[in-house]
């Protein structure tokens, strides 16, 4: 069974090499998040979490406490607050800039803010937390350390983030095929930035927080474990600042 997994995984992978997804251009070519979301929502049934969103939201649960305030940014429809609420019985506040995720969040009973978070003059009306998450959202940002730097005084506990690992061995071979990795869903530049295992140790290093904890998840069973850097598909880290 291990094997035949193991087989599909890979199957599957090198597909990737040969294909691009639709692109959307819009009106004006840029990225519209209102089409971005549409498509989410049609491959995750409806805001429900896929079995990736849901690897990722059972291993962040250990670093959450009960009832502690979790601000998750970019958390578009809620459906990862609302799985830790469930289980830890958290306070979740929702941060994104979309109508349409956001109506969502509201009707899993999540606190929401609207906020553009590529506008640095909006960080301030982000509140303190215990926990602050970002899963699958710094990559769309273009100061994703200055946010950080900023939001850090804040935050009680830690901060929890996630990525796309483009260390993937997938990522690996369609650079060898002169082919860009590919990360995104209905437009290029959905992702401004790109991390493997490797600059994620050093940007943590270099902005002087503790790193806690650095899980790798996902990506082609049992090669995973043996090579995580490699055939690991997502990152997650925890930090917190140096002297917590």
């Amino acid at each position: 069974m291990i094997i035949k997994d193991l087989l599909f995984k890979i199957k599957e992978d090198l597909k990737k090499l040969f294909v691009y997804p639709e692109i959307f251009w819009g009106n004006d070519g840029k990225v519209d998040y209102d089409y971005y979301w549409e498509k989410r929502r049609s491959k995750n049934n409806d805001f429900r979490l896929s079995h990736w969103q849901k690897a990722r939201a059972d291993l962040v649960l250990d670093f959450l406490n009960e009832e502690g305030v979790v601000v998750d940014i970019g958390g578009g429809e809620g459906a990862m607050l609302k799985y830790f609420k469930e289980h830890k019985n958290i306070i979740g506040i929702c941060v994104d800039d979309n109508d349409l995720v956001l109506d969502e969040a509201k009707k899993n009973n999540l606190e929401v803010l609207k906020i553009d978070l590529s506008i640095a003059a909006n960080w301030d009306k982000i509140p303190e937390c215990d926990f602050l998450t970002g899963f699958e959202i710094l990559e769309h940002l273009p100061y994703p350390e200055e946010l950080i730097l900023k939001l850090s005084p804040r935050v009680r506990k830690g901060m929890i983030f996630s990525f796309p690992n483009t260390g993937y061995y997938v990522h690996r071979l369609r650079l060898l095929l002169g082919k860009f990795p590919l990360q995104w869903v209905t437009h290029p530049g959905e992702h401004l930035r790109f991390w493997t295992v490797a600059d994620i140790k050093n940007w943590v290093k270099a902005l002087r927080f503790k790193m806690k904890k650095l899980i790798l998840y996902e990506g082609v069973p049992v090669l995973n474990q043996a090579l995580p850097s490699l055939f690991s598909q997502g990152i997650i880290i925890y930090i917190s600042k140096k002297d917590d």
